[in-house]
């Protein structure tokens, strides 16, 4: 693993510095998960530090789509694990599409941990770098935005990370608290009635639950 600034433009590096308290690292990409696991990121490094041993660590996953480039004037930032193996080498091990020639691009912090016994985590991050770009989300999200930056993301509504602590619970652990909450139903497949929810209800299940 190695320091990678140079893969970020300067204002991005320093905002998830400032944000998440660590240096963005190249770590090492295998692209496969443990098997057994239920294959999100979080519950592969824990299967993976049970069954070989190192420590779970936390942080923050440059997303940018494969075909994007910097150019694009946007970055995402995913909340996920890597393995610190027993060796002492960080170890991306999770399955993903966002890594450059077997490296990922990866923040640590250790201000923010996936809590199991809840299932609750975090939503993603975006930074824009030019005008052209935060534009054109100020007009999807309806939120002044500012090029360089930091927003929370949820689907197209942004949140200024001075807002919102960017805590994110998964969905299917928490049915029937959204159900009672907003007066949803479930068939099974999909909750009923988002239509008849308020825009800052649509915001709230957004970021609380993944759901729109």
């Amino acid at each position: 693993m190695a320091p990678s600034a140079a893969l970020l433009p300067p204002v991005v590096d320093q905002r998830l510095r400032d944000f998440a308290g660590g240096t963005p690292l190249r770590v090492r990409h295998h692209g496969a998960g443990a098997a057994g696991s239920d294959v999100y990121c979080h519950a592969v490094v824990r299967d993976t530090v049970a069954a070989s041993g190192g420590r779970q660590c936390f942080g923050w996953l440059h997303s940018l789509p494969a075909h994007a480039g910097p150019q694009q004037g946007a970055h995402g930032f995913t909340f996920h694990s890597v393995w610190l193996a027993p060796d002492g080498q960080l170890v991306d091990v999770a399955p993903h599409a966002f890594s450059r020639n077997g490296w990922s691009v990866f923040i640590p912090d250790r201000r923010r941990r996936y809590d199991f016994a809840q299932d609750v985590g975090y939503n993603a991050l975006v930074i824009y770098t030019n005008t052209r770009v935060s534009d054109y989300a100020r007009k999807l999200s309806g939120l002044p935005v500012v090029p360089g930056e930091l927003y929370w993301t949820s689907h197209l509504y942004l949140l200024p990370v001075a807002t919102y602590e960017g805590r994110f619970r998964r969905a299917s652990r928490y049915l029937a608290e959204i159900e009672r909450r907003y007066g949803l139903r479930s068939d099974g497949k999909r909750l009923v009635g988002l239509a008849g929810l308020s825009h800052s209800q649509r915001i709230e299940l957004a970021f609380n639950y993944g759901v729109y």
